[in-house]
């Protein structure tokens, strides 16, 4: 996957009252691109200058191929890509491009206005693995701090690595907390000392968009069999997993997951003998990234045999057994939950 980062400036009078004012536009626009996987739009008010300055902007765009990102983007971009498709009065100053090491997702994307940081870093050759290492270490934490989603990626500059982690958050005051009111210096800092004079961070005010994350509906659920395969999925969990729900069915809790084999196979364990069980998980999913995840299951339900699990991203409430009882019945109109027995109760029954 490729990551494109165009920046520039608004046209004057095309400023909204608000980045979301763009939300709906940039929807419809983002569906109709083939290729286009995300897009992050952001805007703020020049550092210096008159208060009629025009206002910056970035597009930062995550592209399935090179291929499709050069048919969208390659000819006249300005005016036919980000003017007409996107229907951004934008001119470009700038347009970089990154390979893609790794995504984070911990929210669905708001569809209301968000925080946009992007920190650049520069590393000499010899440098650039303990670089990518300590960036990628860093995911997990930036998570528990509030994180919506990341993306980051390498490039050659000259002799120079430089690596980009573009990190969504939901609003400015996450950003607060996380760094105990000094949100110009990146999150753990410290631990990018080496690099500090190589060091950049751009900061907007900003919307993601999924054009590719299925329509969320009704309740987010997937059923599983006794071997951890997916049989049935609804639209909404095939959102918060981030992939069609095609491209899930059939597929093995034992892949997706990051979860030591053993400690899942207790879990497994532990819901055909208890009957239910919840927790927490990260699940590598097929061009999306990791995923984040809260969830809760119960066995033999909605027929036996088949075990539902209702799943929320881990920037959501931890789902519970009432929870889970109230998405069942709505999902499967008519199905009895009948008292769940321990494992040989129920076999013997």
């Amino acid at each position: 996957m490729i990551l494109r980062i165009v920046q520039g400036l608004l046209a004057p009078g095309t400023e909204p009252a608000t980045v979301a004012d763009f939300h709906q536009s940039l929807v419809r626009a983002a569906r109709e691109i083939p290729g286009l996987e995300s897009l992050i739009f952001g805007t703020r008010r020049p550092a210096t200058g008159p208060p009629d300055a025009p206002v910056e902007a970035a597009v930062i765009t995550v592209w399935r191929d090179p291929e499709s990102m050069v048919r969208a983007t390659g000819v006249n971009e300005q005016d036919r890509f980000l003017g007409t498709r996107l229907r951004l009065v934008l001119t470009m100053e700038r347009a970089d491009h990154y390979e893609i090491i790794g995504r984070t997702f911990a929210a669905l994307p708001q569809g209301t206005s968000s925080y946009l940081r992007v920190v650049r870093v520069r590393a000499r050759p010899n440098e650039e693995s303990v670089l990518m290492d300590t960036l990628r270490a860093q995911q997990p934490r930036l998570v528990e701090l509030g994180l919506v989603a990341s993306h980051l990626g390498r490039r050659v500059v000259d002799s120079e690595v430089e690596a980009v982690s573009v990190g969504v958050w939901p609003d400015r005051a996450a950003i607060r907390a996380a760094t105990s009111g000094g949100p110009e210096a990146p999150l753990f800092a410290h631990e990018l000392e080496a690099w500090a004079d190589r060091l950049t961070l751009d900061t907007y005010d900003g919307l993601e968009i999924a054009p590719r994350l299925p329509v969320a509906s009704g309740p987010s659920i997937f059923v599983i069999d006794d071997d951890l395969l997916i049989v049935d999925i609804t639209s909404s969990a095939a959102a918060t997993l981030g992939s069609p729900a095609v491209d899930l069915l059939g597929r093995s809790l034992r892949e997706l997951s990051t979860t030591e084999s053993a400690e899942l196979a207790g879990r497994r364990a532990a819901l055909l003998e208890e009957g239910t069980i919840s927790g927490e998980a990260t699940w590598d999913v097929p061009e999306t990234g990791r995923v984040f995840l809260r969830f809760v299951a119960r066995r033999d339900v909605p027929i036996p045999g088949r075990h539902a699990v209702l799943v929320r991203r881990v920037s959501e409430p931890m789902p519970t057994l009432d929870d889970l009882e109230a998405a069942i019945l709505k999902a499967f109109p008519g199905v009895e939950l009948p008292p769940l027995a321990h494992a040989d109760e129920a076999v013997t029954s």
